[in-house]
């Protein structure tokens, strides 16, 4: 949907904005951030193309959201000035200070896992005719084994996946970060026998994980399915603390992925600050702030691991924008 801006940026707004669609963001959250700019610089009647910071105070002072999301919308706006600044606009910005995570991502316990593994197993057997039965254990391991958001696994195709060489091409990623992810030797032999079972007559364009009409499976149906084996399992409604911000869920196997990945490092000799650079790209972080809060995880099991992270995170982590 086209937005027509009419404040005295709207030309700036617009241009930047095209500027925006066409580069490696996610151009819907700037647009909505700098049209409610505009609005708010509309309405306070400012005729003179600048941008100060008691100006950009007061339009974030009208949200009535949480601190950090009116840092999203800073740096939006951050962005923005220094477009600006290439035109001779003049420019200043307010400072927001670092918004600490508060999330607490729920962790499986090993035995927790175990049990998962095992019940999407046996759906094959209480849902012999359901094709999403057979799908659902492959795609747990691929979650669970490479770290991929759900979304990214679902837009898998076949084009994406090379056996050869045991890596897969995540071309379907969050912030447009495509990259290269590789695979377990077992997970690579588990995806060349799911690929050649002729019951399924895969072909090269069709994706890993598709409905009876080829298109690709939406999300709902696989938080649904898994959301019913963690009930069953007695695992979901187990733990009300307030300790764990959105609980048991199947973007929880990404945390276990990395909570997992360094403790392997660990055990293997390499550093905590060896693993870190590569793990926040092997997820397709933006940077090593956003791979931070999967290290909030807690979990009575893995109660002393937490500890050390946290000391190693101490200073590790840079402030960023």
């Amino acid at each position: 949907m086209k937005i027509y801006f009419k404040s005295v940026l709207r030309g700036e707004l617009a241009q930047y904005i095209e500027l925006v669609k066409i580069s490696a963001v996610d151009h819907k959250a700037y647009q909505c951030t700098l049209a409610d700019l505009d609005s708010f610089l509309f309405d306070e009647g400012i005729n003179e193309k600048k941008l100060t910071s008691e100006q950009i105070s007061r339009w974030l002072g009208h949200f009535d959201v949480k601190p950090s999301t009116k840092q999203s919308k800073l740096t939006h706006v951050r962005r923005f000035a220094g477009y600006l600044g290439t035109l001779g606009i003049k420019t200043s910005l307010p400072e927001l200070p670092r918004i600490p995570s508060d999330f607490e991502p729920y962790i499986f316990t090993i035995e927790e896992m175990e049990r998962l593994f095992e019940a999407a197993d046996d759906l094959v057997l209480t849902r012999s005719s359901s094709r999403i039965a057979a799908e659902f254990p492959i795609l747990l391991r691929i979650l669970y084994g490479c770290g991929l958001r759900l979304g990214e696994a679902i837009s898998l195709t076949w084009d994406d996946i090379n056996l050869r060489e045991g890596v897969i091409t995540v071309r379907k990623a969050k912030n447009q970060k495509q990259r290269i992810v590789p695979m377990s030797v077992e997970l690579t032999r588990i995806l060349t026998l799911y690929r050649n079972a002729p019951c399924y007559a895969m072909q090269d364009h069709d994706f890993l994980f598709k409905k009876e009409d080829g298109a690709k499976r939406d999300k709902s149906s696989y938080w649904h399915l898994f959301d019913s084996i963690l009930c069953e399992l007695g695992i979901k409604g187990a733990h009300n603390s307030k300790l764990y911000s959105r609980g048991p869920c199947i973007h929880s196997l990404r945390h276990v992925f990395v909570l997992h990945s360094f403790l392997k490092a660990e055990v293997e000799g390499r550093t905590f600050m060896e693993t870190v650079p590569f793990l926040s790209t092997y997820l397709g972080h933006s940077g090593l702030r956003e791979t931070e809060k999967y290290l909030n995880a807690r979990h009575e099991m893995y109660r002393e691991s937490h500890k050390t992270i946290a000391s190693y995170t101490k200073d590790v982590f840079p402030e960023d924008d």
